[in-house]
């Protein structure tokens, strides 16, 4: 009788531990995929996108000259953002620059801001969902990063060479110190002050905006409890800001004037509340597409939370908090005529946030679907990745199909990468398993979605040096951005040149004066050779 109580015993405790051990299995997968997502992309490759090109010219210069008040660009100011990324990239350019390029030295600000963005979206995520611990929602930190990893905007711009990234740091930071400000006033604080002071530093007022407007509303909405710990919190966020906030406007001012106020109206109010307004329909329904695109499948799935899980808005504090600073921020770049798509990626945060509330809740009808989604979407790029990297591994060249020879560069020449080849490999077999071991209707069958996105970023890595000389060949970005700031031209066509004519090669030639620095650059006029605008 002893030996069968004694199974039962064991099998008991067993069952105890299966929630620790899958808690522990889903943070164990959740820190290689951040790591992995991080560092795909980063570094070892040409600059892909014009705006890449111009803050590694800013950068360059910076290191040159030791002045880290004034940013410049091909000699003249370049003050569309404050020196926080520059100084954080120069800084890393010049510590590291015995190991790396100094442009792939200089990415590294970005994978730093990344890591920030991720590890305060982890504990914003646990703070927000920590009361529901007990209604089965989940660990809500990692599945608060999985779920950012796998947002379409995140994916398009996470790894560009722009002052955003330290912009979405800031305010994810500084959304933390709001919500935990009542819990812990000193800390919540801290965090708040510092956080705003990153946002304005990385881009200027538009970060501590969003941040001050959702503050004062916080009380009106009964965000948190405790009117007291809540100004308290807020003066203490104001003292903790104030040296970020003050000292450099302070320098510049002193440097010049002029340029302060250049940079002060010209570039920040000026910028954002001239012309603001809702703007017409077309403008209005490009922004609706850049939500829908940009903010999937967190949006879908902060819907889904909000629908599923009604007493979350009414209940717990950090939702309703999530909720209001996205509703500001979107209404913020829907009425600024200077907003673009990029600026948007500050946001995407909250939604991440609030849609955990909406994973472990899903109907399995929907899980389902969304699963094989993930693996027919991944399991299709995964052949044609691994299938042309074989391809050409063993033939040296293309394969002779017209198709594929009209959009690929058809010279390029095969290098093998170990490291590279094993980090695809792994990502690659990680993603087979957690197809094969999470099944759906559970939950866990989504992890299919970021593990994939992860993939994917590694099989272009392991086509780096074919991407590098595609986007080189169609004249999206040329040369080297940190020995010469470059501008892409095209020779113009004659009168007499039929429209069916093939276009002229463009070439890149170095800059007589800055171009003016966007992050989404307008459309290609016709013989101008149109820059990249995404990678």
């Amino acid at each position: 009788m002893a030996e069968p109580d004694k199974q039962k015993s064991d099998a008991k405790s067993e069952k105890d531990k299966t929630p620790k051990q899958q808690r522990s299995w889903l943070w164990l997968l959740t820190l290689i995929l951040a790591i992995a997502f991080i560092a795909s992309g980063l570094v070892g490759h040409e600059p892909w996108k014009l705006h890449d090109v111009q803050t590694l010219e800013t950068v360059q210069a910076m290191s040159e000259s030791g002045d880290l008040v004034v940013p410049m660009r091909g000699g003249e100011p370049n003050l569309k953002s404050p020196s926080l990324y520059y100084m954080t990239a120069a800084e890393l350019s010049q510590r590291l620059g015995d190991y790396l390029p100094p442009r792939d030295a200089a990415r590294l600000a970005t994978g730093v801001f990344l890591t920030l963005t991720l590890s305060f979206a982890w504990l914003l995520g646990r703070l927000t969902w920590k009361p529901a611990e007990t209604k089965g929602v989940g660990p809500t930190g990692a599945m608060t990063v999985l779920l950012l990893i796998g947002t379409l905007g995140i994916v398009w711009f996470g790894h560009d060479v722009v002052a955003d990234s330290a912009l979405m740091a800031g305010t994810t930071m500084g959304l933390y110190g709001l919500l935990l400000v009542p819990r812990r006033v000193f800390w919540g604080g801290l965090w708040l002050g510092t956080g705003a002071g990153i946002a304005f530093l990385s881009k200027g007022l538009i970060g501590p905006a969003i941040l001050g407007v959702t503050a004062l509303l916080m009380p009106f909405l009964a965000t948190v409890g405790g009117f007291e710990r809540q100004v308290r919190g807020m003066l203490l966020g104001v003292l903790f800001a104030a040296p970020w906030l003050l000292i450099w406007p302070w320098l510049l001012h002193e440097r010049d004037p002029q340029l302060f106020d250049l940079w002060l109206w010209g570039n920040n109010i000026h910028l954002y509340l001239d012309h603001a307004g809702v703007g017409t329909p077309e403008h209005n329904l490009q922004w609706l597409w850049t939500f829908l695109i940009m903010a999937f499948p967190a949006w879908l799935l902060a819907g889904l939370a909000l629908i599923l899980r009604p007493g979350a808005l009414f209940g717990l504090p950090g939702v309703r908090l999530a909720l209001l600073f996205s509703v500001v921020g979107w209404a913020i770049l829907l009425t600024a005529e200077a907003a673009r798509p990029i600026h948007a990626m500050l946001l995407l945060v909250p939604l991440a946030v609030i849609g955990v509330g909406g994973l472990t809740r899903m109907p399995g009808l929907l899980v389902m679907p969304l699963k094989w989604f993930s693996a027919l979407l991944f399991g299709l790029l995964a052949v044609a990745g691994w299938g042309l990297w074989i391809y050409l591994k063993y033939q040296g060249q293309l394969p002779e199909v017209e198709q594929l020879a009209a959009v690929l560069p058809a010279d390029h020449a095969f290098r093998f990468q170990e490291w590279t080849y094993l980090a695809a490999a792994f990502l690659t077999v990680l993603w087979l398993w957690i197809l094969m071991r999470y099944r759906a209707p559970s939950a866990s069958a989504l992890l299919a979605w970021p593990a994939g996105i992860v993939m994917v970023w590694s099989l272009l890595m392991l086509h780096q040096p074919w991407v590098d000389q595609l986007v080189k060949e169609r004249g999206m970005v040329t040369g080297l951005a940190m020995e010469l700031p470059l501008v892409i031209t095209q020779a113009p066509q004659s009168a007499e040149s039929g429209a069916t004519e093939a276009p002229v090669e463009p070439t890149a030639t170095p800059a007589a004066s800055p171009a003016p620095e966007t992050s989404e650059p307008p459309p290609a006029a016709s013989g101008e050779a149109a820059p990249v605008t995404g990678g």
